[in-house]
């Protein structure tokens, strides 16, 4: 058994707790960003094909003690590294400090890098390369007071990378941030589902599969573990196969609007490369043109919350014809409101039943939920 370390968007640590509980039996830790828990080869290779919230698997390496820059050197130059590479791969390194006693992050990205290299120089006479955009080995290094774990990366690029978007929108959600604050709405996969600023369609996409039970990387083809000396081709291809199995299509009740046509272009997209077309309805329209058929069901938005000057009045007045348009035509939904721009969120002049603390990348945002069912607003 691997010591692992899944990480997450911030916030959503206990949100995947629970999906990777589905389907690993054994203890789960909560960790800060993710959580750690022991697997084996079939764990890694189910978990980075299936978790919708989990952003990297990290499985560790070793461990130690560090109190400078020169322990950093000695304990990952005394690891074993030929077990792992050799001097004909390529690798990267990446660094995440919480201390006081090493606080220079490139530093210790070189130090270590220094470390690697030197030592598979002294056991093969040559040096391998650093790549930063696609190596063949990643390696996540993690010190947190004097303790410092060393990780191998065994997803490579980040699992909110699906493999969908043919382009990106400039304020497209985060993938997994979008699948943690789905599961947050306790949506039921029956009710329906309205995203009256969809952009590029993530919130209606990532339910989609979700309640169709279509893998999140379905269309993903390479992860880093299959660089690994010990890839067991086989055992992927199995639960590839055991996972596509579980797939299955029914009704469902996914609206997704924008007023800008480029982002609606963008959408389709996305949803025709998943064979989705016919289960997600797009339009664009205003938001206030989009008045619901059904009693009940999830308003779910990430509105624009931009901060240059000038925005924040128009983006005020935006918030607050939200709120309106939630109060006259959305009675009997639950009503959430995704937003970086915690000012903004006064002037949508509902009441909110709770704000969920969230992190979008470095940005500190709340997903607020409004209960549209009492009529008391």
């Amino acid at each position: 058994m691997y010591k692992l370390y899944l990480t997450c968007p911030r916030g959503l640590e206990e949100v995947l707790c629970n999906e990777t509980k589905e389907y690993i039996p054994q203890k789960i830790n909560i960790d800060n960003g993710g959580i750690t828990f022991n697997g084996n080869l079939e764990d890694i290779y189910r978990i980075n094909y299936k978790t919708r919230i989990g952003m990297n698997l990290h499985m560790q390496l070793f461990e130690g003690h560090v109190s400078n820059y020169n322990d950093l050197y000695r304990i990952i130059y005394n690891f074993n590294w030929t077990k792992i590479l050799n001097h004909k791969n390529t690798f990267s390194i990446k660094t995440k400090l919480n201390s006081d006693v090493l606080q220079k992050q490139n530093f210790c990205t070189m130090k270590s890098k220094d470390a690697i290299v030197d030592r598979i120089r002294k056991e093969t006479n040559s040096r391998p390369s650093i790549d930063k955009r696609n190596p063949d080995f990643y390696i996540f290094i993690y010190i947190k007071d004097k303790k410092i774990k060393v990780f191998l990366n065994s997803s490579g690029w980040p699992l909110f990378m699906r493999g969908y978007r043919s382009k990106i929108h400039k304020a497209a959600l985060n993938e997994s941030l979008a699948a943690g604050i789905l599961k947050l709405t306790n949506w039921d996969k029956n009710t329906a589902l309205y995203d009256s600023f969809c952009g590029s369609g993530t919130f209606l996409i990532e339910a989609a599969m979700d309640a169709f039970k279509i893998p999140p990387r379905i269309l993903r083809t390479f992860y880093a573990f299959q660089n690994w000396k010990d890839f067991d081709k086989k055992l992927l291809e199995k639960i590839i196969k055991e996972e596509q199995n579980e797939i299955k299509y029914k009704e469902i009740n996914l609206y997704g609007s924008d007023i800008v046509s480029q982002n609606i272009k963008l959408a389709k997209e996305s949803i025709e490369k998943l064979n989705l077309t016919k289960y997600i309805k797009l339009d664009t329209k205003d938001f206030v043109n989009i008045i619901p058929s059904e009693d009940n069901g999830i308003f779910i938005s990430n509105p624009p919350y931009g901060y240059r000057i000038g925005e924040m009045e128009n983006l005020k007045n935006l918030y607050k014809k939200i709120g309106d348009h939630l109060k006259n035509n959305f009675q009997g939904f639950d009503g959430y409101i995704f937003t970086g721009n915690l000012e903004l969120l006064k002037s949508v002049g509902l009441r909110t039943k709770k704000k969920i603390i969230l992190k979008n990348g470095m940005i500190d945002c709340r997903l607020a939920y409004y209960p549209l069912k009492s009529g008391k607003f």
